[in-house]
């Protein structure tokens, strides 16, 4: 089964390196941004929450409103007064009988209005506030969710180069091994080499095709996910050129003045209109003034008239039940979101000065690593020689070889890890 999968994966690698076409980050990460969906989701949310405070910026503006109906009635009190509003009440309308069952009468009530606020107790422009806030706070978690596409993009963009190149010094081991294995008659009777030499170096080759089939794996699996997410064809390779060092500094850098995520800064917007919304249920309490005038049109059998009305008014809730306990129950939510966004920054203070500590400690695991494989290679250069001078043997040519491949897959491993922590850094450093 191993041979098998083994098989697959390096022709489907060998199928796909004839047809493949090398791509940059910033390329891939063009084409990621412009289709991401949940950047589309956040945005629509941005334009949402925009909308909303042009909407509540306008509430000084009066409101005007036009009402108007049509009827038939034979009610006593409804006929005499739109009589009334018609301004034509005859001396016949006061006959107990006329006035008692007047007929059924046919008329039409309109209205023009507006009416202007003049204080409101601060509700309005509490509810301002509140959608400046929630504003700022989509506009925070755009930067913070194109942050965590970006990151994420540069992990798996980092994974497919990472194992792609680590695999590339495999193969090369693999076609060194074969080449000693094929060209010295390794174990057979005439040959000095002993039999258990024969079966380290093959023991050394099986893992060698082992790890190669898992890293070809990981890094297919890479660049699948890149080119679902970018919806290009999964044919392309990361330039081999580029080392991890270069490609981490130059696309992860630093940029944000704030002491904080974007989505710690997000979540800080969406508590401070938990302080609007406490003005808002305080103004539930305070009285509101405006002036108001309307234009009514009465019209019937008789004739048409209109009349005008105008002043100021005031509302006042001395005693509403269901403005009962609102206050403190705003009041403890701001306070419960404050905690909260502390005990997030506190979390994520924590988290950056572990992320930085790893960094420190892999940068320099990675500086001994990467010495250490120049004097393994160097090693298993002068072993190979020694071995076909015959000064050394099967079994001691296969340890140094296993040396290395231990090496190769522990850089591996701090590589991956190292990016890893780097993109993290970079998340919430943004």
């Amino acid at each position: 089964m191993k041979i098998f999968l083994s098989l697959t994966l390096t022709f489907y690698s060998i199928s796909a390196f004839s047809q493949t076409v090398n791509k940059s980050f910033e390329e891939l990460w063009q084409e990621f941004f412009h289709k991401s969906l949940q950047q589309k989701s956040i945005g629509q949310e941005k334009v949402a929450s925009e909308l909303s405070l042009e909407r509540s910026r306008r509430h000084w503006l009066p409101r005007v409103y036009v009402t108007g109906q049509w009827f038939s009635t034979n009610d006593p009190t409804q006929v005499f007064f739109n009589h009334l509003g018609q301004r034509s009440i005859e001396q016949a309308d006061f006959i107990p009988s006329d006035l008692n069952r007047p007929g059924r009468k046919n008329f039409l009530a309109a209205s023009l209005g507006v009416d202007l606020p003049l204080y409101e107790g601060g509700m309005k422009s509490s509810q301002t506030s509140m959608f400046e806030s929630l504003v700022k706070a989509s506009a925070m978690e755009m930067k913070a969710k194109k942050t965590e596409e970006y990151s994420e993009l540069g992990r798996q963009f980092g994974t497919a180069l990472l194992y792609s190149k680590n695999g590339v010094l495999l193969n090369n081991l693999k076609k060194k091994l074969e080449s000693i294995i094929a060209n010295y008659q390794v174990g057979s009777q005439s040959n000095p080499v002993g039999y258990s030499g024969l079966l380290g170096l093959k023991g050394v080759g099986n893992r060698i095709e082992g790890l190669l089939s898992e890293y070809e794996l990981k890094s297919m699996n890479a660049k699948k996910w890149i080119a679902k997410k970018t919806q290009t064809d999964e044919n392309w390779a990361p330039d081999m050129k580029v080392n991890l060092k270069d490609f981490l500094s130059s696309n992860f850098t630093h940029t944000s003045s704030s002491a904080y995520s974007s989505n710690i800064l997000a979540q800080k917007f969406k508590v401070d209109t938990l302080d609007n919304q406490k003005d808002m249920e305080k103004a539930r309490f305070l009285p509101r003034v405006g002036l108001f005038a309307q234009n009514s049109l009465y019209d019937g059998n008789r004739d048409s008239e209109n009349s005008q009305t105008y002043g100021i008014y005031l509302m006042w809730d001395l005693f509403n039940s269901d403005s009962y306990g609102r206050l403190g129950e705003a009041n403890a939510k701001a306070m419960a979101g404050k905690a909260k966004i502390e005990a997030y920054k506190q979390d994520e203070k924590i988290m950056l000065d572990q992320l930085l500590d790893s960094k420190t400690t892999l940068e320099k695991n990675l500086v001994l690593l990467i010495d250490s494989d120049r004097l393994l290679e160097e090693q298993t250069q002068n072993a190979t020689k020694l071995f076909r001078s015959g000064m050394l043997s099967a079994l001691q040519l296969s340890e140094v070889i296993n040396r290395r491949v231990d090496l190769i897959e522990n850089k591996n491993k701090a590589e991956n890890q190292y990016l890893e922590v780097y993109s993290r850094i970079y998340q919430i450093n943004n």
